[in-house]
């Protein structure tokens, strides 16, 4: 264990046994001095008063006594009624004076001498007050009583206090030393050993409450040490086998990032295979379908002689819609397998905005007149002008409206918006009032051939290249698209273009571009 400040025993004078006697004694002192001076002096007027009493109803029996035989002009006879006086242990001397004579006295030889000390009395013996007995008493024995009762008292109130001393001494031994002592050595052995014993001390007093609320203490702390153990073997079991653990993870974690790896490798092999074969397939499907485009044009055109039946005329013009709806899917299957394998580059040169959009427009407004669609276009500036790749820029901007009129119903609003955000990209928006697609879908859309299948007829046209390609071509030119779209009110596509793309800036107006189709319909078209 690591060393302690552990209190040792106090000196004397602070111990509590003696700070215990020092406030029994002086409360005892404290107590009885008063009640014991109380006594004496209650004594000593009570002595005083007997004394006076007794000696005051002698000289006033004798004086009765001389006064009824007449005694005045006898001394002899007066001399004798006066002797009883002289029985009493506190007789001084009897004087019976006449004026200033003294007619008898006691002792006969000196009477009462001037300047004696004692007390004196003066009764008169007739009515007229002329004859007066005087006697004199001593109170010496009295002071003698007085002084053995003080000794006495004093050794009373001695034997007392050390009665008391002991009594508290040997009370406060066997009721609060011997326990406390106890408490005090257990304590002070725990914290030097630092391990916890009960204390044997069953009384049923404070000091047995306290040395048992000690033991509950020691008890209760044992406890929670065995559960502490515990809860540490238990932890450290955890640990160790959450380390066995750990180490089967990284294991497993390994050998799951090998699978994976070896996985990614022949994804990777096959996707490249996927795009080679959509390369390779793309370059041999146009050459034979440029050839049945080209016969089933002169086919349905009649170029060399009426065809009959003339039902055949209705077929080749279906095959030459078909074959063109077929060019344009390989040209987007080429354009993707070109950009995916990293072959296809920009060739960027300042753009119009405006001649763009309105070029876009003339392209998309036959299939929005055929789908009663009406077209919007704006720019919030009167003129704007790109580095960009325009026959790119032009793909992403019909791919967007050509879905947007394919999955709008008719009356209803296609719109293309050219803007400038407020964090300083370029924003083509191009927005309308289609079903929606739900959010679910969202994610899948964005996938080459993926479609909302089940929602919506409008939302199953086409093939599902026309999102994913523009989402490509955008990152080809360090922009993004992002696709917002809620059912029952419409979607909205943006294409984002850095800033720095731009060449010249114009000034911002409210009104819009003069050569747009703005505000018309497919069928204005």
């Amino acid at each position: 264990m690591q060393d302690r400040n552990i209190p040792s025993r106090p000196p004397w004078p602070q111990r509590l046994h003696i700070r215990f006697l020092a406030i029994v004694s002086f409360a005892f002192l404290l107590i009885i001095v008063p009640c014991a001076w109380l006594i004496f002096s209650l004594m000593h007027q009570a002595d005083d008063a007997m004394l006076t009493a007794r000696v005051g109803n002698l000289s006033a029996r004798a004086a009765g006594a001389i006064e009824r035989h007449g005694a005045y002009v006898d001394p002899a006879l007066a001399g004798d009624l006066m002797a009883p006086l002289a029985a009493d242990r506190a007789f001084l001397c009897a004087e019976l004076r006449n004026g200033t004579s003294v007619v008898a006295a006691l002792p006969a030889s000196q009477g009462c001498v001037a300047g004696q000390e004692g007390h004196y009395f003066e009764i008169p013996v007739d009515d007229k007050g002329t004859w007066i007995l005087r006697a004199g008493f001593t109170d010496a024995e009295l002071v003698k009583l007085r002084n053995l009762e003080m000794l006495l008292g004093l050794a009373a109130i001695s034997v007392a206090f050390f009665a008391v001393l002991v009594a508290g001494g040997v009370s406060y031994r066997f009721l609060i030393w011997r326990p406390l002592n106890r408490l005090t050595d257990g304590i002070l052995h725990s914290a030097r050993s630092g391990s916890r014993s009960v204390i044997p001390w069953n009384s049923r007093d404070e000091m047995g409450l306290v040395v048992g609320a000690y033991n509950n203490l020691v008890l209760s702390e044992t406890e929670r040490e065995r559960q502490l153990q515990d809860s540490v073997e238990r932890i450290q079991a955890s640990e160790s086998a959450l380390a066995t653990l750990n180490q089967e993870l990284e294991q497993r974690v390994q050998e799951r990032t090998l699978e994976l790896e070896i996985a990614k490798r022949e994804a990777d092999r096959a996707n490249d295979s996927k795009t080679q074969f959509l390369w390779s397939m793309s370059h041999e499907l146009r050459t034979p379908l440029n050839a049945i485009l080209g016969f089933s044009e002169i086919m349905s055109r009649e170029l060399f002689g009426r065809i009959t039946p003339v039902r055949y005329k209705s077929f080749a013009d279906d095959i030459h819609y078909s074959g063109q709806h077929l060019l344009k899917v390989i040209n987007d299957l080429l354009d993707i397998a070109r950009i995916e394998v990293g072959r296809e580059t920009l060739v960027d040169e300042p753009t119009d905005i405006a001649a763009l959009l309105a070029e876009t427009l003339r392209v998309i407004a036959p299939l929005a007149h055929d789908g009663g669609v009406r077209l919007e276009s704006r720019m919030d500036r009167n003129s704007m002008t790109l580095r960009i790749d325009p026959v790119k820029m032009r793909q992403i901007l019909i791919n967007l409206l050509g879905n947007a009129v394919k999955h709008t119903p008719a009356d209803g609003t296609v719109s293309i918006e050219a803007r400038i955000a407020p964090d300083g990209r370029v924003a083509f928006v191009v927005e309308d009032t289609g079903p929606g697609i739900p959010a679910e879908f969202l994610d899948q859309v964005m996938e080459p051939f993926g479609r909302a299948e089940g929602v919506s007829p409008h939302l199953q046209k086409g093939t599902g290249l026309g999102l994913p390609l523009a989402r490509k071509m955008a990152e080809l030119h360090g922009g993004e698209l992002v696709l917002h779209s809620e059912v029952g009110v419409g979607t909205r596509v943006t294409v984002y273009l850095p800033a720095n793309r731009q060449i010249t800036d114009g000034h911002i107006t409210d009104r819009h571009m003069a050569d747009l189709p703005v505000g018309r319909t497919g069928t204005d078209a």
